[in-house]
């Protein structure tokens, strides 16, 4: 599969940008590492503005080699790029933004257009998402596409170089989206990379959406119906999802290399999973999910509190309520699926603490002090990838709803969603 690198020097904003857009990226290299890397294993290498220009300067000859080689090589906002970049023979103006407060201004202006005929990534970006300021400007050039000029068409912000000698590429641009993104200041530098990211993946011909997923269901308890749950291969199938059976005490880094989600019933040896936690981290780390039933009695994972019953009474304490629900996990289902065979307290009766950065999905307990009975919540790595765990405080969820159009649905959708929002961060923004 074709990959996309993007350097960084270790600044927060490159960072926290890139773990923003991960889903649409691959590997994030750190600068003072990028010679121990084989550039040409990448269909694209990102350069994001926010670099520490001396640095990079260091590794000049092993960019341009990488674009004489076919790569294509995208920088922005590169002080003194122009200095260093050999491919092609860049002239740079010592030009910026007028006013910089245009936006503040009764009728707004800023002295840019995108020229005619457009390039296409004007086909997803509009001007007005590539308008906050620049940090000089290029003078055109027989070889390049401009995507956005001066409103005289002196110079351009965004140079596209598609056909260079050896078959490589190059864009550049003095625009600095990236450190306001990471910033979380400037919207337009947001919409900027929400819309350039998947054009640049399209544009590779690279395509993330895996066509299905495997989901190895952990055979936990031999005496127990749900050693083969009914229902749940056809459920997965009607999406795209393959069902894996595997005996708990066979779970081994073999099966988990096959597996996008791993879900863990309720009965299980939490003993035995303790001592396979660095197992079951190194899965979460490579951005394999987790579904979870269990009422921990001890932390067989870091991350997992001590689980906690509500008061039995009233009887509404253990009426489950979905909370927050912003990837769709119970959209099919009805107010009532809790209730197994009509029974409220089987799906849930108590809860555990939640991690720092988690969703609190739904409310057990009483209304005036509810708890998380289910909670969503991911693996934290450096570049954002790591896998979600959907933490469920109760039963086997095989189980809901037992009846209605939606029987066996409630996993499915759960599997579903969270191979949906694979590879991106949750709680951003």
């Amino acid at each position: 599969m074709k990959k996309i690198a993007y350097l960084t020097w270790g600044c927060a904003s490159q960072i926290t940008s890139f773990q923003d857009y991960a889903k649409h990226l691959d590997d994030m290299i750190h600068l003072r590492e990028l010679e121990t890397y084989d550039l040409s294993r990448y269909a694209a290498v990102v350069v994001p503005d926010g670099m520490d220009s001396g640095a990079i300067r260091r590794y000049a000859a092993q960019l341009n080699a990488y674009v004489r080689g076919g790569g294509f090589l995208i920088v922005f906002a590169c002080k003194k790029l122009h200095e260093w970049i050999d491919v092609v023979d860049l002239k740079w103006r010592d030009v910026d933004t007028k006013d910089w407060l245009w936006w503040t201004k009764p009728n707004p202006y800023i002295e840019i257009h995108q020229p005619e005929p457009k390039h296409p990534l004007s086909e997803v970006i509009p001007v007005a998402d590539m308008a906050w300021h620049w940090f000089g400007a290029f003078d055109l050039h027989p070889a390049a596409r401009s995507a956005l000029n001066l409103d005289d068409d002196s110079g351009s912000l965004l140079l596209d170089f598609p056909s260079l000698e050896g078959g490589g590429r190059l864009m550049v641009s003095t625009l600095d989206p990236h450190v306001h993104n990471g910033e979380r200041f400037m919207p337009a530098c947001r919409r900027f990379l929400q819309a350039f990211y998947p054009w640049l993946n399209r544009e590779l011909g690279i395509e993330r959406d895996k066509p299905g997923f495997v989901v190895t269901y952990l055979q936990c308890f031999p005496n127990s119906g749900e050693w083969m749950p009914e229902g749940l291969a056809d459920a997965f199938a009607q999406v795209g999802g393959t069902l894996a059976l595997c005996p708990q005490y066979q779970l081994s880094a073999d099966h988990l290399a096959g597996t996008d989600i791993l879900y863990i019933p309720h009965i299980h040896d939490q003993f035995f999973l303790r001592s396979i936690q660095s197992l079951l981290l190194e899965f979460l780390a490579r951005g394999g999910h987790m579904v979870i039933c269990s009422e921990p009695a001890i932390p067989w994972l870091p991350f997992l509190g001590a689980f906690q019953s509500v008061p039995p009474r009233p009887f509404t304490n253990i009426k489950v309520r979905v909370r927050n629900d912003p990837f769709g996990f119970f959209r099919n289902m009805d107010a009532e699926f809790d209730g197994w065979q009509g029974i409220f307290g089987q799906y849930a009766r108590g809860w555990s603490r939640t991690p720092e950065g988690a969703i609190w999905l739904t409310d057990v307990g009483s209304r005036e002090d509810p708890k998380p009975a289910d909670w969503l919540w991911q693996y934290p790595t450096d570049t954002g990838k790591g896998g979600m765990v959907f933490m469920h405080n109760g039963d086997n969820m095989v189980r809901y709803p037992d009846h209605g159009a939606h029987k066996h649905c409630l996993v499915r959708d759960i599997c579903a969603a969270l191979m949906a929002n694979s590879g991106a961060m949750i709680n951003r923004f």
